[in-house]
């Protein structure tokens, strides 16, 4: 285990601004070889009748576990092992044997590794072929690449007791150093964020709980969109070629928002595409166009078939034929940064991303994200949940998280019995009517709206739900005893991802509020078309 870490890292000289410390002791670099005269009567030849120059032996310089190192600028230090390189423009920070869990799962166990502790400042990191080995560590986060040659850049601020870490490429991962089980994925433009409250992306609402776990088959989820109702899955029309009404057409494109999230009028009605400014649509199925303006902003929506293309400025007329993926049916309207996608109508919109739907290729390898629940005193729960996208790409803004597509619970006793069976607080195999917002969004519950995604880099919604006593019944304290009980929360992400949170309680509940406060504000969806 310590020949782990017995590595003596080369150095050519430690340069002015930079301090090394070793046993208590500042490491200073070799003095310059000298020349030595040449014996006059003695001194070897070559064959061209030169007599080369002899030096003395200089001591070797290198780095080994143990070392402290002092970064000041403008000095740029850097140094390389295992393949992987480190280059630092200012810095406190140790080289340390530490025993960290950098394999594929959390749960993976611990590898032994010359690791960068890092106190204060900032690490460049560029991975090599042991990139797993390429790890920075520090009071709140360990950060290590995933991949051979990702670039990534870790920095903490001790008055905060905060660090970051963020990536130019490949996915890097960013765990929690004291619950190391809790790893978030950090892609590029995105900032993982850890302090002593916990960790997070900067697009997210709130940071990664230890309650959450995967779901396991003893969970007996179906798939959300296994309900039985008409189109959860299929319906596409007859001679569909699935794809995408944006260039490159059958590759997957970034989606910003789903259906069912909360607007001032209605739950979201279709699926949200980023796009750029201008950008050419065009339809996903041949048929006669059919544009038409909506609401008093001068907005357009244009209908071939079953699909409504929306903030589309149209370059077709009424009546016109179009060919999938050839005619284009207009530019994406300047300032939306997206286009609204859908199937059917507004009084009964098809989720767009169901199996055998037009939507192809879609992925998500990213769990959604639940926060701890509420509970209050009549039954009532709220809880925070977000979808993670696997798949983003930068615009004038972040590619944003997503509502989760559906949200369950189950009620166990002491033993681990359910008392319930699997109660859907909402289900996003459909899309709700306007009435039901308030019913499945809880006070607070807002998305972040169109003047956000104009204006700003980062749009955080905060998506709050009625869990139980919203869609679904309260928690049945009625025929409850006294004892401890465990609430599961489940969710489900449109790909069909699933999390879990199993949250202990005691009843009768010690304090809890008969009415549901306020914490959040009221409901308040924002402007988004």
């Amino acid at each position: 285990m310590i020949a782990a870490c017995a590595v003596h890292i080369p150095l050519k000289k430690v340069p002015s601004h930079v301090v090394v410390v070793r046993a208590g002791k500042r490491l200073h670099n070799p003095p310059k070889p000298t020349k030595t005269p040449p014996a006059v009567t003695t001194a070897p030849t070559t064959p061209s009748g030169v007599t080369p120059p002899s030096t003395t032996t200089s001591h070797s310089l290198f780095l080994q576990v143990g070392d402290r190192i002092f970064v000041r600028r403008p000095a740029m230090f850097t140094f390389s092992y295992g393949g992987n390189r480190y280059r630092i423009p200012h810095a406190t920070l140790t080289l340390k044997c530490r025993s960290l869990r950098i394999g594929r799962t959390a749960a993976s166990p611990a590898t032994r590794i010359l690791a960068v502790e890092l106190k204060s400042g900032e690490v460049r990191v560029r991975s090599g072929s042991l990139a797993r080995k390429a790890a920075v560590v520090s009071r709140e986060m360990l950060s290590f690449a995933t991949a051979n040659d990702s670039h990534f850049v870790v920095d903490r601020n001790p008055r905060a007791s905060l660090t970051s870490a963020y990536t130019f490429d490949q996915p890097v991962v960013a765990a929690d150093a004291r619950i190391p089980k809790l790893r978030i994925n950090t892609r590029a433009s995105y900032t993982a964020l850890a302090n002593q409250q916990g960790i997070r992306l900067n697009i997210w609402q709130f940071d990664l709980s230890p309650l959450q776990r995967p779901t396991m088959r003893a969970d007996g989820l179906p798939p959300y969109w296994a309900d039985g109702s008409p189109c959860a899955v299929g319906c596409a029309p007859p001679g569909l070629v699935p794809g995408w009404p944006l260039k490159p057409f059958h590759q997957e494109h970034v989606v910003r928002a789903g259906i069912n999230e909360v607007r001032p009028a209605n739950l979201h009605v279709a699926l949200d595409i980023q796009a750029n400014d201008f950008q050419a649509v065009y339809p996903i199925y041949s048929g006669r166009a059919y544009p038409a303006a909506t609401g008093s902003y001068g907005d357009y929506n244009i209908r071939v078939g079953p699909y409504i293309y929306w903030h589309v400025v149209p370059r077709v007329h009424a009546g016109q034929w179009v060919n999938a993926y050839k005619t284009v049916l207009g530019q994406v309207e300047n300032g939306f940064g997206h286009i609204a996608f859908s199937q059917g109508s507004t009084a009964r919109t098809l989720n767009p991303l169901r199996p055998g739907g037009g939507l192809v290729p879609y992925t998500d390898s990213e769990p959604p994200v639940i926060d701890v629940p509420r509970i209050y005193a009549d039954g009532r729960v709220i809880v925070r949940a977000f979808d993670p996208q696997s798949f983003i790409h930068k615009l004038r803004y972040l590619t944003p998280v997503l509502a989760p597509s559906s949200l369950a619970w189950r009620l166990y006793n002491s033993k681990g019995r359910p008392l319930t069976g699997l109660e859907w607080a909402m289900r996003g195999s459909q899309n709700y009517p306007p009435g039901d917002a308030p019913v499945i969004y809880a006070p607070g519950a807002s998305n972040p709206g169109f003047a956000c995604f104009f204006r700003e880099l980062i749009c955080i919604p905060n998506w709050i739900y009625n869990l139980a006593g919203g869609l679904t019944g309260p928690l049945p304290f009625g025929r409850m005893g006294r004892g401890r009980y465990k609430l599961t929360v489940y969710a489900w992400d449109w790909k069909g991802n699933t999390s879990a949170l199993d949250y202990w309680f005691n009843f009768p509940l010690g304090s809890a509020a008969s009415v549901a406060v306020n914490e959040f504000g009221p409901l308040n969806p924002q402007y988004e078309p």
